[in-house]
């Protein structure tokens, strides 16, 4: 199977996950605000005028409506393609503004010639011939809740699940609890550690909770794989063309990329029917993604890259606290459970500020290490997507050795997968 260089596949990835964050949003904006609505607003203290919400294509954001037949395996009825959401904003633009970055519906109606910020971004992954397969925002609020993109990239080979990460207070819970559950993904299917292993209980309670509204009752990540599973074997642009299997997200859609990808590999290496149409290698290429398990995880885990099924580059700033274990007090009484048991998985690319990165196997950094007492401000910037975007982008990253490699020669470079 051919690879993609990995400057190329770190530039889309970190722009495909900061893409799900205002892409949700926009989408909440407008489902909130249906077409056809009949809103009153103040114009002075004894006057009002009424209007009536008329988006120009709605459909082209929205498409789990229509008359297309339902996939029990996708949200959407049909793909979402950049250029159409593109073309969305540019014939609405009147009805939307940004406050603090978040997208709101603009009751003034103000026309708007300068284009948002998320069509620049559009701009740029449109490069690549981007297709969105599924997007499922269905059952979130503003405060969290699993949301989740598979996107096609026809120009370089690749097919990735993006999950987005942390928005609110039901995230926040999500990400603070560290109790390890042994049984999701070890039950039945035993270990090779002799030990316990564990993942974040927060983490993996929103892949195996039920899906609200599929007809089958099943697992998210169930739902997902057979999605996916389902596009390598029918999709007549992708089934037999030797693509790639990618997994990523940023912070909280991080961690859910890194148990994601561990689960395609584990059923990879028992041969079941669930995976069938998958490659023999999934990658998970994650940006500030928080510990996912405890140290028996990461023998499960080096077990199966050990068989070059799985293959995990994790992405960290220098200064970001989220990708930390050993939180001590008193931040470790925002926790439920022990973040001194886990540890990280995969070849660490560690990003400065202002010069070239390093790489080496787990680097697992305690949150003493990197974060900025005497200006927590900046440890939360520092955790920020766009500052991944930018130290991602760099001239000293992107001149650099490792962006020309691939990631088996950034793994060769890196350790033998056993420390």
């Amino acid at each position: 199977m051919g690879e993609t260089k990995f400057d190329e596949l770190i530039s889309d990835l970190v722009k495909v996950s900061s893409f799900v964050y205002g892409f949700r949003d926009l989408r909440a904006v407008v489902k909130k605000n249906k077409q056809g609505t009949i809103k009153k607003r103040s114009t002075g203290w004894f006057s009002s005028e009424e209007y009536k919400v008329e988006y120009v294509t709605p459909a082209h954001i929205i498409t789990q409506k229509g008359s297309q037949q339902d996939d029990e395996n996708q949200h959407l009825k049909y793909d979402i393609t950049l250029p159409a959401i593109k073309q969305f904003l540019e014939e609405n633009r009147k009805w939307f503004k940004l406050e603090d970055g978040a997208w709101k519906f603009d009751e003034s109606r103000t026309e708007k010639k300068e284009p948002f910020p998320l069509e620049k971004e559009l701009d740029v992954l449109m490069e690549d011939n981007l297709r969105i397969i599924d997007y499922d925002d269905e059952f979130t609020e503003g405060d969290g809740g699993l949301v989740y993109g598979v996107a096609v990239n026809l120009t370089h080979k690749w097919i990735s699940v993006v999950f987005r990460g942390s928005v609110g207070k039901t995230d926040f819970l999500t990400d603070r609890d560290f109790n390890l559950d042994y049984n999701s993904f070890f039950k039945t299917e035993g270990n090779i550690s002799g030990g316990k292993p564990g993942t974040h209980a927060g983490f993996t309670k929103y892949l195996v909770d039920e899906k609200m509204g599929d007809q089958d009752g099943r697992k998210c990540l169930d739902r997902i794989l057979a999605c996916v599973n389902n596009e390598f074997e029918t999709n007549k642009d992708v089934a037999g063309k030797d693509f790639s299997l990618y997994v990523t997200g940023h912070s909280l859609g991080g961690g859910l990329a890194n148990l994601f990808a561990f689960r395609v590999a584990q059923l990879k290496a028992m041969n079941h029917e669930s995976v069938k149409f998958l490659p023999n290698k999934v990658t998970a290429l994650t940006f500030a993604a928080p510990v996912a398990g405890n140290h028996d995880y990461n023998k499960e885990f080096q077990s199966l890259e050990k068989k070059g099924i799985l293959r995990h580059i994790r992405v960290a700033n220098e200064g970001d606290v989220v990708p930390t274990n050993e939180i001590p007090l008193p931040f470790s009484l925002a926790l439920a459970g022990n973040s001194h048991e886990y540890t990280q998985n995969g070849v660490n690319l560690h990003l400065f500020p202002d010069k070239e990165l390093a790489v080496d196997y787990r680097n697992t950094k305690p949150f003493n290490s990197q974060f900025f007492y005497l200006n927590p401000m900046k440890s939360a910037e520092t955790h920020f997507v766009a500052e991944y975007i930018r130290r991602v982008e760099l001239p000293a990253n992107k001149n650099s050795s490792c962006y020309q490699k691939t990631v088996e020669e950034i793994y060769a470079h890196a350790g033998d997968c056993t420390n």
